[in-house]
């Protein structure tokens, strides 16, 4: 039986509080959505291995991960895309002539070229633990996404690598995909693959990294804390991730 709609969460900055964690009244109601029939996702620039523990906490099976590089239902795997491991050593040599370091991403693992300040800035921002240093990584294994390690020069890289899209996911860090992967990208795989395009979508969110998904849902909630470019695409805009902006944007549909 199909659901009678399908919710996607970004992660930091909306089903997270700013302490990142999930607020009883974000627990009470995905368990209110779930009595509805109503499927939580999480949608996030996360991976697996960041977000296992929050799946826990709250219940939920489903993801869009790596910005859309990847997509689990009900803990299966229904889609990944990969970037290239040639591209990604042109990335890696340029990001060093910059003295930027590279963290590369796929399901199981997260490993950077280095250990800088910059590094622990950015895992200490999104409360996580600083990833290992597996500089050849990329050469061992398949990679879903990489991340550049830099609080400022954002313009140097785009110009340079046409074939890739970076979007500034945190202070610290330019999430880097694929050109034309986002969150929409992995959604719109997801509902293809189980067969769940007529069914009603919502997403919630915060950040530049959410604005494609807003166009791929059929009604978008931005939390107030949101960028202001999410709030101008929104259908509607909620509390803050810490004032029970899930549970409140999710009653003004009438999904709880």
């Amino acid at each position: 039986m199909k659901p009678h709609g399908i919710c996607f969460f970004d992660m930091d900055g909306t089903l997270l509080n700013s302490e990142s964690k999930v607020l009883d009244s974000s627990l009470m109601a995905l368990d209110k959505l779930r009595e509805n029939n109503i499927i939580p996702v999480i949608a996030t620039g996360r991976t697996l291995i960041e977000i296992s523990h929050q799946m826990k906490i709250t219940g939920i099976e489903s993801a869009v991960m790596m910005n859309g590089q990847m997509a689990i239902f009900e803990g299966e795997k229904v889609y990944e895309d990969l970037i290239d491991a040639d591209l990604l050593g042109r990335l890696t040599e340029e990001a060093k002539s910059q003295n930027v370091e590279v963290c590369y991403y796929n399901d199981k693992r997260i490993g950077a070229t280095a250990g800088t300040p910059v590094v622990k800035a950015h895992y200490d921002f999104l409360g996580e633990p600083m990833p290992e240093v597996r500089p050849d990584m990329y050469k061992e294994e398949t990679i879903n996404m990489a991340l550049l390690l830099l609080e400022s020069g954002d313009d140097y890289f785009p110009e340079r690598f046409p074939e890739l899209q970076f979007v500034r996911n945190t202070p610290f860090s330019n999430d880097v995909l694929k050109k034309g992967g986002s969150k929409a990208v992995g959604i719109a795989k997801l509902l293809e693959v189980m067969g769940f395009e007529d069914v009603p979508t919502y997403a919630f969110g915060d950040g530049m990294n959410d604005l494609e998904m807003f166009g791929a849902v059929d009604y978008a909630i931005a939390m107030e804390n949101a960028v202001p470019l999410l709030k101008e695409k929104a259908t509607f805009v909620t509390k803050d991730n810490n004032s029970d902006g899930i549970m409140l944007g999710l009653k003004q549909f009438d999904l709880i």
